[in-house]
């Protein structure tokens, strides 16, 4: 007779997986077993019988109150980094059987905010997914139970939680390493907006390890567009000669400023992106950047949330999918927006 990791009586999940269900399935079929097909029903009857199954009183609760969904939460959805993210969760998502609810988070914080996470919460996901490139963890991860299965995508490190950690420092680091030992004497930053920037930071360090002065960052929106003034703006000093930007969007507006300053890239200027943003490798000229791996960290969070879930309807102990921290490292991919300084 099959038994949970504990040596427990036959589990949800056991049946499920005798009878060859999902678990949101088995859900379903203590819910309401004519929501269930007559195969599925069949199948499961069996196995309750093979397994002489009697569930939890618990852990069938549990199965009851969850409404089968996995919760995405993040700020604005419609930029680049984000949108992959939500591609690799609904991905794996699909494969292991739960639909996903997109729950937006007003970027402004305060009640705002907190009135959606109320929201979302009001639903029962079965799990939470927080993106979280915009830092908001410490004020919606106290608002979310401890016993609710979640992971966090970025963000600061959040011991008692699961996280992926994209190491953002780093390739920030990297890549301004590179410019500098294409010859560059300083590399100018300009910033995407975030409360703490990881890529501004490892920018920093790699000039202060290299004893090379800083340049002040410059700050802009999301919006490409603002970034073309900044672009003219860095175009008219001859001694600019590489930018690295917080994404490849912002790089893309800067280009398009030098360009209209007169200045040609990469042969004036270099300029470095970061994110590896599906356009990156189209723009003229292809641009040098960092490949965050988005979709993969998705998916990664996904499997981990789901060895969460199956702990909760086994009624089983917490595993090391609780409080996990990996590591998703990106990739610096140079293109020929960036080049070795002119004498």
């Amino acid at each position: 007779m099959p038994r949970t990791k504990r040596g427990n009586a036959p589990s949800i999940r056991d049946v499920a997986a005798v009878a060859n269900v999902s678990v949101p399935t088995m859900s379903r079929y203590l819910k309401d077993p004519e929501r269930v097909s007559e195969k599925k029903r069949e199948a499961i009857a069996a196995a309750i019988e093979k397994l002489n199954y009697r569930p939890n009183p618990i852990a069938r609760a549990l199965a009851l109150d969850m409404s089968e969904s996995i919760t995405v939460m993040s700020a604005d959805t419609r930029l680049y980094g984000r949108t992959q993210t939500i591609f690799g969760i609904e991905r794996k998502a699909q494969e292991i059987g739960y639909p996903i609810t997109i729950c937006v988070l007003d970027p402004r914080g305060g009640e705002r905010m907190l009135s959606n996470v109320r929201s979302c919460l009001d639903r029962s996901p079965a799990g939470v997914i927080l993106i979280d490139f915009d830092r908001l963890t410490d004020s919606v991860v106290s608002r979310i139970p401890a016993s609710t299965p979640m992971v966090i995508i970025g963000g600061p490190r959040h011991e008692r939680r699961a996280q992926i950690h994209l190491c953002e420092y780093d390739s920030a680091y990297a890549m301004t390493r590179r410019l500098l030992e294409l010859g560059h004497e300083t590399v100018h930053y300009v910033s995407v907006p975030a409360d703490v920037d990881a890529r501004a930071d490892g920018w920093r360090m790699a000039l202060s390890d290299a004893k090379v002065p800083a340049p002040a960052p410059i700050a802009t929106t999301w919006d490409a567009e603002d970034a073309i003034e900044i672009g003219r703006r860095l175009g008219e000093d001859p001694s600019v000669t590489a930018i690295f930007a917080g994404n490849d969007e912002v790089a893309m507006g800067l280009m398009r400023g030098l360009t209209l300053a007169g200045r040609r890239v990469p042969d004036d200027v270099s300029v470095a992106g970061f994110d590896d943003h599906t356009l990156s490798k189209v723009w003229n000229p292809p641009l040098t950047t960092v490949r965050q791996r988005f979709s993969e960290a998705g998916e990664h969070a996904v499997a981990l949330l789901k060895e969460q879930i199956d702990d909760v309807v086994n009624d089983c102990s917490r595993g090391e999918a609780w409080t996990v921290f990996d590591r998703i490292a990106g990739d610096l991919v140079e293109r020929e927006s960036t080049a070795p300084r002119r004498s």
